[in-house]
């Protein structure tokens, strides 16, 4: 889709995507972290098979979002006026329509979309999955047959709006089915413990909201105010790769959240604390792998998929690697904080994350360009979320000591540099021209060098045991 994209309308076209995304992840603020909050509430009902609270937790959903969708259409058309300042010489046509199309394809989700949450909490996320995905292709295609037939921004826009609507009502349909008495108009008042409950966490996550806020969704606003739209069209198209491969994992953290909040509700400490090692230890090995091969073949696969005019210099692609690696490794802590249901007591870390953030982030590009938002992402992310999350977690849920977790952390990162560096030096050597074939090898090379060496350098850890007698025991593997 973006290769056909970038190939049918001007660059400066994609740096509005990249800046309308942007902006309105910025207004879905409004959501105020009220669904992670219903969602925690949602655990223990689904676990008793208690439908009358169910019920009435899914009533104020439908309630709330109703509310957040009218509340992000009015304040995003508040917005309209302002459009202009965030964007540094754009002479594009129609900017002001384009932005309010985006607006509504982003509010009239939120009238539908809340039934995907119980889908969620009730371990039935690959139903959520199929939605998303089908809706995901299907738009897809649309697009790319009407961008070549008719290289319009417009049609581009209306689809995205008929296909958001079209799967938002497709997949509460299915929630129906799957939980009849979602239907009921017999609704009993929610118990008052949990509106406490929910209120309690909901105070925490706004705080939460605004970090990641400024963390994920400035970025490109930043890019469009100090450097111009070209620099966001490029940035996108790094974010959109990186994105899809966070998305990609997110999937799998996001179906094992609610069995690892059964987990903490019913086990031992000491059950808590091995489950623990083993998903850090699963995220550690996933981000080698991802890590090692953006490391050596991101700019290929760009060259290979767009041209060498959407490439940057391989300082800014190291760097952005290097982001998102510290925020890959962050997945086991926040998952488990999810299940823990731990948003209040960290409360405080995300704004300081925001603070951090922000300052670095504008003051770094206005000096450095491109290169300091991803600065500024980094500097923000070492000096709270690193020690923060892990801190808080192991302080109110599992029971692990902060220096034993670092101790792993950095052996992990150790072992994922050298290889990243090897397998880079060694890329170089063996393929010069950047070809379809050498970049499929390239990624034969990077899979086989580090699944080798973290296999053979962590085959007698206890994390690694445990997963070979999953995969023996549970998908067949007698072999290893």
């Amino acid at each position: 889709m973006r290769l056909v994209f970038v190939r049918s309308l001007p660059l400066e076209y994609l740096g509005i995507n990249g800046l309308f995304t942007n902006l309105l992840a910025m207004l879905s603020l409004a959501e105020l972290g009220l669904g992670p909050a219903i969602v925690y509430s949602l655990y223990k009902p689904l676990a008793e098979k208690d439908t009358e609270t169910i019920k009435a937790l899914m009533r104020l959903f439908q309630k709330a979002y109703n509310c957040i969708a009218i509340l992000i259409i009015g304040a995003g058309l508040c917005v309209v006026p302002w459009l202009g300042w965030f964007i540094k010489g754009s002479a594009v046509a129609d900017i002001d329509w384009f932005y309010i199309f985006f607006l509504l394809n982003a509010g009239v989700s939120y009238f539908y979309s809340y039934k995907r949450n119980l889908l969620i909490a009730d371990q039935k996320q690959y139903i959520n999955s199929i939605y998303q995905s089908t809706g995901q292709i299907v738009l897809a295609v649309l697009q790319i047959i009407s961008l070549l037939i008719y290289p319009s921004y417009w049609l581009y826009i209306i689809l995205m709006i008929l296909v958001t609507v079209s799967e938002n009502y497709a997949a509460a349909k299915k929630a129906d089915k799957v939980y009849p008495y979602l239907q009921d108009t017999n609704v009993q008042s929610l118990n008052r413990g949990i509106k406490n409950t929910i209120v309690r966490n909901t105070k925490a996550m706004i705080a939460h909201k605004i970090g990641g806020m400024a963390v994920f969704s400035t970025a490109n606003l930043i890019l469009a105010k100090f450097v111009g739209l070209v620099a966001v069209g490029l940035y996108s198209n790094y974010s959109l790769v990186l994105g899809a491969a966070n998305s990609f994992a997110s999937q799998f953290f996001s179906s094992i959240t609610a069995g690892i909040g059964n987990l903490i509700a019913l086990e031992s400490d000491k059950k808590k604390a091995d489950i623990f090692k083993v998903t850090e230890f699963m995220v550690a090995w996933q981000a080698m792998i991802v890590g090692c091969g953006f490391y050596v073949l991101f700019n290929v696969l760009i060259e290979l998929w767009l041209g060498k005019q959407f490439l940057f210099d391989d300082a800014i692609v190291t760097w952005l690697i290097i982001n998102f690696y510290l925020m890959y490794m962050r997945k086991a802590v926040l998952t488990f904080r999810d299940a823990s249901g731990l948003y209040w007591e960290d409360r405080y870390k995300p704004l300081a994350e925001a603070v951090v953030n922000l300052v670095a982030s504008v003051y770094l590009t206005i000096h450095c360009g491109v290169i300091g938002v991803i600065w500024g992402s980094i500097i923000s992310t070492l000096l709270t979320c690193f020690w923060v999350e892990p801190y808080v977690l192991f302080r109110n849920s599992i029971d692990i000591k902060l220096k034993d977790y670092f101790k792993d952390y950095f052996k992990y990162t150790a072992v994922t540099f050298f290889t990243a560096v090897f397998s880079k030096w060694l890329y170089g050597k063996l393929f010069i021209e950047v070809t379809i074939i050498n970049f499929v090898l390239g990624v034969g090379l990077c899979l086989l060098l580090s699944n080798t060496i973290w296999i053979v350098l962590f085959r007698k850890r206890e994390e690694m045991k445990y997963l070979r007698d999953v995969a023996r025991d549970k998908f067949g593997m007698k072999f290893l």
